[in-house]
């Protein structure tokens, strides 16, 4: 039986955060209901054992609430790191605050969903809160870095970004460093107001035995667009889950993701797409190249609701294996309940074209230098995806 979750839940703080009463006492129920970590047997956790974590003995970083401020950049920095959190002055329209000092009205989200989101609840430790005022068109990016380090350590976060209508932003979230064993649990909540858009580039890299599980809901409104690329890249053990909301017409949701696994990395991509408003459009697409003994999972979902018709949702999963040894689980879904859509789905996983490396390597090009182009090749349109110049001359350099 894996391990319990009261245990786990009893050695990390309480929430500094004010999350309002009914959202707690959810967390609460889910916990001892739940009273264990999933096994494999949960269809969400088939591939995915989470003893090691159950096992971790940990202290939790509690984050002071007074910020550090950094000097004016070319982008909006928000630092977290150690017991600190430090930023610059904002721009006009864009407004940050510690999550902790926001009121419990102030908190948008109003469900939980399983255990990860139930501990984020009951124990973060701080976050921040953004609200781009509408009709806002930012001309920084807005950066936020995750920095952990030492051993033993728990990082438990919930972050919470409202996009007025019209507004423009784009994002940069980069979690780095070295941890020995320690939990990182960020939980971030996008609101997309009317007709708003929003660009943002995850990229995850951090070494050590460091288990990570990121979460990202995303409620979207009328016309709104967002972008979301998540670039995971050598780590030890990953969860990401994304949620989506296509709540109201014409919205369109790209979700791109880039995973590079060796040794025995574990990385685990769920995304679950709800289309419940009509002429809305979808696009997801997920990369991964895996060596050694890395393991890999890709779940998608896309679910459309009975009145959400002229739906248009495109998903696809793509996967090279560099070594017998290097495993992928792909997992991708549709449940459609309207009859005037268009929804694709599918998954291919492979070894590297023998045919092209071999017409490289005729015209003199060493095999690592052959296999390094036709890799690239592979991750050219996620790469292609990427706004911010500083992720993406990191996925060049993992790419090498």
């Amino acid at each position: 039986m894996t391990g319990s979750l009261i245990d786990f839940c009893k050695q990390l703080e309480p929430t500094s955060l004010k999350l309002p009463e009914p959202l707690l006492q959810s967390a609460k129920d889910g916990v001892e209901f739940q009273q264990h970590f999933p096994s494999t047997r949960d269809e969400a956790w088939k591939y995915t054992r989470l003893g090691r974590v159950a096992a971790l003995i940990l202290t939790p970083v509690k984050i002071n609430q007074s910020p550090e401020r950094l000097p004016t950049s070319d982008t909006i920095d928000i630092v977290f790191e150690k017991e600190t959190w430090q930023c610059n002055e904002p721009l006009d329209g864009l407004h940050l605050k510690f999550s902790g000092d926001l009121d419990a009205d102030a908190w948008n989200a109003c469900t939980l969903h399983g255990h990860v989101q139930h501990i984020n609840a009951l124990t973060a430790q701080g976050g921040v809160a953004i609200h781009v005022d509408a009709n806002t068109i930012l001309t920084k990016p807005i950066r936020i870095i995750h920095r952990l380090q030492g051993e033993n350590t728990a990082v438990i976060l919930h972050h919470q970004l409202v996009l007025g209508d019209q507004a423009s932003a784009q994002l940069e979230v980069i979690f780095e460093g070295t941890s020995e064993n320690s939990y990182a649990n960020v939980l971030f909540d996008f609101f997309i107001g009317a007709g708003a858009n929003l660009h943002t580039d995850m990229l995850q890299q951090i070494k050590g035995t460091h288990y990570g599980f990121h979460t990202q809901r995303i409620y979207q409104q009328k016309d709104s667009t967002v972008a979301l690329q998540t670039l995971t890249a050598n780590t030890h053990f990953t969860r990401n889950e994304i949620e989506v909301f296509s709540q109201e017409e014409g919205t369109h949701t790209q979700l791109y993701g880039a995973f590079i696994g060796r040794e025995n990395n574990h990385i685990d991509n769920h995304t679950y797409v709800h289309h419940m408003a009509p002429n809305c459009t979808s696009d997801e697409n997920y990369k991964g190249v895996l060596s050694d003994k890395a393991t890999g999972v890709f779940n998608g979902k896309v679910k459309v609701y009975q009145d959400a018709q002229k739906i248009n949702a495109y998903q696809s999963n793509k996967n090279i294996l560099l070594s017998d040894q290097a495993t992928i689980n792909a997992k991708p879904e549709l449940e459609i309940y309207a009859d005037d859509v268009k929804c694709s789905h599918g998954s291919t996983t492979g070894q590297l074209d023998q045919h092209a490396l071999f017409f490289l390597r005729a015209r003199g090009i060493s095999e690592a230098k052959a296999t390094d182009m036709l890799i690239k090749g592979f991750m050219a349109e996620i790469a292609g995806a990427v706004k911010s110049s500083h992720i993406q001359e990191a996925l060049h350099a993992l790419l090498d």
